[in-house]
């Protein structure tokens, strides 16, 4: 063999053994998706699903059984682990069942003594919390003694059938000033938190019990101060911050004219909206910009990244700082600084821990030089927050936060890859500055538009179940809003609180307020763009249902989340929840909780209210009909509806039907209902509604009503078709019915002489029976 065929066999041999030495073992060459960056994702869901299962159980299920099935199943999977067999599966399934326990011992630890009945008593205790809202100033109080009827009593003690609370929330009269920490005497009357409106509706009585309350009501006048030694060093603290906060929002106030632009200086900087009228929140949420005043990610990332902005400059303009110091970790921890202040001035919403959290992995992964933004990182922000308090996965603030930070990770991750590989959405930067500038301005306009639609879906679904209302102008108000928002409002913002301490603060809030009232303007714009040119109407629909809104989260996590055609898994649960929508119709009988208020459909197929004045129930029951509050002095029950005596009232409701003809907004309100519906043929006989007072009213209702709703307990002989009375009704709390004609073969003449029969085909409550904990007691 020649000397350069022995040379040439070396070297394939050589480039053989350093190829095989640098390919990795084959079993490291498979994927465990768990391993990957999406893992802990995956399993902060399989968490929140644990947490959501606990949560809708129809019964409180028992904590040691609870804890035996997550011991035996984590011996299970340690034993499979050793072994190394333990797969993705058994892992989520772990997951799963940590949620379920860690939900159920935070009920536990949660148990408050509450307050069953209204009652009217004289108190003392010490201010928790100052709360300021559009109806004034509410106080959370820590009771220190009762007093009834000159005998005092502590709290817990028992009392009308429950135990007296140990925290209670109180409305007080604008004028009182009593602060954070403050000892207070006042007479109350105090009533148990309320349960939900209507089925699935907002429950009062759900956060309350998480967060201690026992008792709301107000107060008899202004409260009288007492001394009760000096406050604990957390409240000091919290009671400082709160003047800090004030100070700034009146320093604001001062500065700039009175009006909403003032006002939503203040939302922005110290979290305060009690002083932003309905019409600028209505405009923002309809124009698809309410995201704004929830402080979060943008608020977060302008505020701290400027901090660090500022403290690169600082430090480059010295040449032994820039040389000895490494700029970049010292900018970092100025930020992190920037965003706990901001934290702690802006009040601390679940939205603006969310966003803490995440700045804060951010600027800590540049201290250690990793990476910090991922789909890694929102797992690890989701797992503690929930860790810490998991009803929190129930909170609209939550769940539109987080799936609006996934989503906008997913596809920016999918983006960035996709530009790497194949250059797309880029423009040549060769070739002079005009070039340049069309660059930039393409990838800003690409990254607000898809920011606004990814964004814009996620949140708009859980607005949708939450709020039923979504923002048809959302994209545009965004695209249009945003930047003045980003390049203006925001950092002026923060340059005013920046200089606000030196007396320096007045230009930057002046220019602040400008670019509010510019984006107000925006605002109205897009909506009259909406409602009179494109005729898209004020975005008001039918709350999508909890299965439905859960199924569209999913197939979207799935379209964003998966890899390659995987992400048409997503698409039949896109479909099933569309195909779930399209079938659900409101409920046409609306109870109240307390069992004496009802709104019931005419026969016009609209939803009409027994109530004279509007209120939060009202409001619940006419968004469940996808429509406005403002519609509520058009829709009020009129004589043809109901009639009420001594002995009770008596109500008249209908199904929907095709030929129910909606009221149009030019009809005078002045019209009875009777007069509206006298072009409208119902299609069934009116149900016949009995709410009783008093017994003697039985022997009438019983015989010719069709559903009797009482607390009173009925007659075992009572001919109604259903009844929904005594505990049962007291303890299912508010009801929602449905309507429908019986199927009936007469022909068409003989159905227009007598119409066919109105049955009550399917009713929900909104508490369970027995009781979850949150609801023993609730009204």
């Amino acid at each position: 063999m020649s000397r350069g065929s022995a040379a040439f066999d070396r070297s394939f041999h050589d480039r053989e053994v350093t190829g095989a030495l640098s390919q990795p073992p084959r079993s490291k060459l498979r994927r465990n998706p768990l391993q990957e960056e999406q893992g802990l994702l995956w399993i902060s869901f399989a968490f929140a699903l644990g947490i959501l299962t606990y949560m809708v159980l129809p019964e409180e299920p028992n904590p040691f059984a609870l804890g035996a099935i997550f011991l035996a199943t984590l011996i299970w999977i340690g034993r499979k682990a050793v072994t190394g067999q333990a797969g993705v599966g058994a892992i989520l399934l772990l997951a799963a069942l940590s949620g379920v326990l860690v939900a159920s011992l935070r009920v536990t630890l949660c148990e408050a003594p509450r307050l069953f009945q209204p009652r009217t008593l004289s108190l003392e205790g010490r201010v928790l919390e100052r709360q300021e809202s559009a109806r004034g100033p509410r106080l959370i109080l820590e009771v220190h003694s009762y007093e009834d009827y000159g005998k005092v009593l502590s709290p817990g003690d028992p009392f009308g059938g429950g135990r007296l609370p140990e925290a209670i929330r109180i409305s007080i009269p604008k004028a009182a000033m009593v602060r954070t920490g403050d000892g207070v005497n006042l007479t109350a009357r105090l009533f148990p938190p309320s349960g939900p409106a209507r089925p699935g509706g907002y429950d009062f009585s759900f956060w309350a019990y998480f967060d201690g309350l026992g008792a709301t009501g107000f107060s008899y006048g202004t409260p009288d101060p007492v001394d009760l030694g000096p406050p604990p060093g957390w409240l000091r603290l919290k009671r400082g911050l709160e003047t800090v906060r004030s100070s700034i929002g009146n320093r604001i106030r001062a500065v700039l004219p009175v009006g909403d632009g003032a006002e939503l200086a203040v939302a922005l900087l110290v979290g305060d909206r009690s002083g932003l009228s309905e019409q600028a929140e209505d405009a923002l949420r309809a124009s698809g910009l309410a995201h704004v005043l929830a402080i979060s990610g943008l608020h977060m990332a302008l505020f701290a990244g400027g901090a660090s902005g500022v403290a690169l400059l600082l430090l480059a303009a010295s040449e032994t700082a820039a040389l000895k110091l490494p700029s970049h970790k010292v900018a970092a921890v100025v930020a992190l600084l920037a965003a706990t202040l901001y934290l702690a001035l802006s009040g601390a919403s679940v939205a603006t821990q969310r966003s803490y959290m995440m700045i804060s992995l951010v600027f800590l992964g540049l201290i250690v030089s990793r990476k910090g933004l991922t789909l890694h990182s929102v797992a690890l922000a989701a797992l503690v927050l929930l860790l810490l308090a998991p009803e929190r996965l129930l909170h609209p603030g939550f769940q539109m936060s987080f799936a609006a930070v996934i989503c906008l990770v997913a596809v920016y991750e999918t983006w960035r890859t996709h530009r790497l590989e194949r250059g797309a959405f880029q423009l040549r930067t060769d070739g002079g500055i005009v070039r340049r500038l069309l660059s930039f301005a393409w990838g800003a306009l690409a990254g607000l538009l898809v920011t606004a639609l990814v964004a814009g879906v996620a949140t708009g679904i859980i607005g949708a179940h939450h709020f039923g209302r979504i923002a048809p102008m959302g994209l545009l108000g965004n695209l249009l809003g945003m930047p003045v928002f980003t390049l203006v409002i925001m950092p002026m913002g923060v340059l005013a609180l920046v200089l606000m301490p030196f007396g320096l603060a007045a230009l930057p809030l002046k220019v602040m307020e400008a670019g509010l009232e510019l984006l107000l303007a925006i605002a109205g714009w897009a909506i009259d763009l909406g409602t009179d040119g494109l005729g898209l109407g004020d975005g008001h629909l039918v709350p999508p249902g909890d299965l439905p809104t859960v199924l569209l989260i999913i197939g979207l996590f799935l379209v964003v989340l998966a890899r390659r055609w995987f992400r048409l898994a997503g698409v039949p649960a896109l479909l099933l929840a569309t195909g779930l929508i399209w079938g659900e119709r409101p409920p046409d009988v609306q109870i109240s909780a307390s069992g004496d208020r009802i709104a019931a459909r005419g026969a016009d197929g609209l939803l009409y209210v027994a109530s004279r004045r509007a209120g939060f129930e009202t409001d619940i029951w006419l968004q469940a009909e996808g429509q406005a509050q403002a519609v509520f002095h058009k829709q009020k029950m009129t004589s043809d509806q109901y009639r009420c005596d001594n002995l009770g009232c008596v109500y008249r409701a209908y199904p929907p039907g095709p030929e129910s003809a909606p009221r149009t907004e030019e009809e005078p309100e002045t019209k009875s209902n009777s007069a509206r519906q006298d072009h409208v043929t119902p299609t069934g006989q009116p149900l016949r509604i009995a709410m009783p007072k008093t017994p003697q009213a039985f022997a009438i209702d019983c015989d010719l009503a069709d559903l009797v709703i009482t607390d009173l307990d009925v007659p075992e002989d009572c001919a109604a078709e259903l009844v929904i009375a005594g505990p049962e009704r007291r303890d299912a709390g508010a009801l929602s019915l449905w309507l429908e004609t019986v199927n009936d073969k007469r022909s068409s003449k003989e159905r227009s002489s007598s119409p066919a029969q109105t049955v009550v085909t399917r009713w929900i409550a909104a508490k369970s029976r027995p009781p979850r904990p949150w609801h023993q007691g609730t009204p």
